[in-house]
């Protein structure tokens, strides 16, 4: 293969069109070859504005097209899992927006039929690749914060009803602001603590809108190391009333970010240690610390550098940051939280066998 990763797309529409493709041009070691939509007039436009060699509005196509090495799928979820085992069957490297799939189960069942194909397969979950949060995961690994006690993620938007939207019906999606939002802070937080979840406890609501997905998700997960952690993902808070905040605290001090968990690579995070071993119970008088200190860190395209390292780990068969393998341990989250929702209970993740 050559130094460059030629790369097609299905589903090019949506966010591959906004996000994706206009990363892929900003990087040395991959460009678009071929996109596949069942719009041929999104096609004609993609292929007149970015300049792509191929269009087609059938995936068998693209897939048998030799001068694509990768493809990356950005189609509703409920075609992910077919589509993703042709591309793994056709030869091709593979990456796949969240969710991989409808449920843990098929998430784990690709992942799976993947490892034995001898190719790069991997998920796309942008916020591990954002300059801050890579800066707080550098700092969290030198025990900063010392023993990590709770944290807090959320990733919300307005989203009303729209008629036909597939990710408002859930035979498409899987799933509402848990499946579209909360995973990706499900991931960080997995991510930046290097910890699993041992049992989670949570809320999936209807409260604003009455489409088939759920709008708000709230849930507490308790990690094996001990931190409590809090995700909150909502369709129906307005965009400019939330800040999408990433707080973590631990017993030598805080990390609170806000506006870093999105799709810009923006925000501030401010970093607050103390180093006073005084007590509040033994002075009656709170313990000051030393202020907050803003922390500087790399902006960049999130998706420009998700794609860059991933098309560098083909061209070097590396693995890749975000592994299918590591998908499944979010989807298994995922569906403990819809499950303790459903049942009103909290639910240990060992509870599912599979």
């Amino acid at each position: 293969m050559d130094q460059v990763v030629r790369w097609g797309i299905i589903g090019a529409g949506g966010i591959a069109r906004r996000r994706t493709i206009p990363a892929l041009n900003l990087i040395s070691n991959a460009q678009v070859t071929a996109v596949m939509d069942k719009n041929e007039q999104v096609l004609e436009e993609l292929r007149e504005e970015f300049g792509i060699e191929y269009g087609y509005t059938q995936e068998a196509q693209l897939l048998e097209n030799p001068d694509v090495d990768a493809v990356y799928i950005a189609s509703p979820v409920a075609f992910h899992k077919d589509q993703a085992r042709r591309v793994l069957d056709a030869g091709k490297h593979l990456l796949i927006e969240k969710p991989v799939a409808m449920d843990g189960r098929e998430t784990k069942e690709l992942s799976d039929y993947a490892a034995g194909k001898g190719l790069c397969a991997g998920v796309g979950m942008l916020m591990r690749f954002h300059g801050g949060h890579m800066r707080i995961k550098e700092l969290l690994r030198e025990g900063i914060l010392g023993d990590i006690v709770s944290c807090r993620a959320q990733l919300t938007c307005w989203f009303p009803k729209m008629e036909g939207n597939w990710r408002q019906i859930k035979a498409i999606s899987g799933g509402g602001a848990l499946m579209d939002m909360g995973i990706h802070c499900i991931d960080l937080l997995r991510y930046l603590l290097d910890d699993e979840v041992e049992k989670v406890c949570g809320m999936a609501d209807h409260r604003t809108f009455d489409y088939e997905v759920e709008d708000s998700v709230s849930a507490v997960l308790r990690m094996h190391k001990g931190a409590a952690c809090y995700i909150d993902a909502n369709f129906n808070i307005p965009d400019d009333a939330a800040h999408c905040p990433l707080e973590i605290y631990g017993t030598k001090g805080s990390i609170i970010a806000s506006g870093t968990i999105g799709q810009d690579g923006k925000g501030e995070i401010l970093l607050t240690l103390s180093d006073s071993d005084k007590g509040y119970e033994s002075s009656q008088v709170r313990s000051e610390s030393g202020g907050a200190q803003k922390l500087d860190f790399e902006h960049v395209n999130m998706y420009a550098r998700q794609l860059e390292e991933f098309s560098n780990c083909i061209l070097n068969s590396l693995p890749p940051r975000t592994p299918l393998t590591d998908a499944v341990k979010t989807m298994r989250v995922v569906d403990a939280i819809y499950r303790s929702s459903s049942e009103e209970r909290t639910v240990y993740l060992k509870e599912n066998a599979w």
